[in-house]
């Protein structure tokens, strides 16, 4: 299994994704930061990382700052 990656996105607000990898697929959050209990929103899956990546620059309209 592979590990979950946190992807940072320049600019403020909504700049926060998580790709997880489970059962063959590439699984694309955006992370919205709540007061006391995070959520997450299901923005798609793939096949491959560069399409994770390549999805989270679709739905931010930003350029990914930070891969950890």
């Amino acid at each position: 299994m592979k590990a979950n990656r946190r992807v940072v996105v320049r600019g403020g607000g909504a700049n926060l994704y998580k790709v997880s990898w489970s059962d063959g697929w590439y699984w694309v959050y955006q992370i919205q930061v709540k007061l006391i209990v995070n959520s997450e929103r299901l923005v798609g899956k793939c096949k491959s990382m560069d399409d994770a990546l390549t999805m989270i620059r679709s739905d931010s309209g930003r350029a990914i700052l930070e891969v950890s």
